[in-house]
């Protein structure tokens, strides 16, 4: 998966129009972290590293969320993987462009 195509192709296509500042940084850190087939774990530690600790449990399930609906991501569910103390991960898959518009069109969402 081309990474910059794939947020340019986001970009064009005003995808992320609607994004909060929270959104669009945690979009970032999930693309930045996808493997080449989109896929991607992240812990939940780094993403509180990089976007700060007041970046709450609550605010990413609710970004998460958005990116879901705007069909940027799919979270696996169950969305959060339990770890022993911070090592929590969010597991997850970058929408391919092609997949994302079929999404979009269709109504369906990531799971979240």
């Amino acid at each position: 998966m081309d990474k910059l195509l794939t947020l340019r192709s986001a970009k064009k296509n005003k995808v992320m129009d609607g994004l909060g500042i929270e959104e669009t940084r945690l979009y970032l850190i999930l693309l930045a972290n996808s493997g080449e087939n989109g896929d991607g774990k992240v812990l939940l530690s780094s993403i509180n590293g990089a976007l700060g600790k007041e970046f709450s449990i609550g605010i990413l399930k609710s970004a998460c969320r958005k990116l879901a609906e705007c069909g940027l991501i799919e979270v696996s569910a169950p969305s959060l993987e339990q770890g022993k103390g911070d090592n929590s991960k969010l597991a997850y898959r970058i929408t391919p462009e092609k997949q994302r518009g079929a999404m979009l069109k269709d109504g369906k969402r990531g799971a979240i």
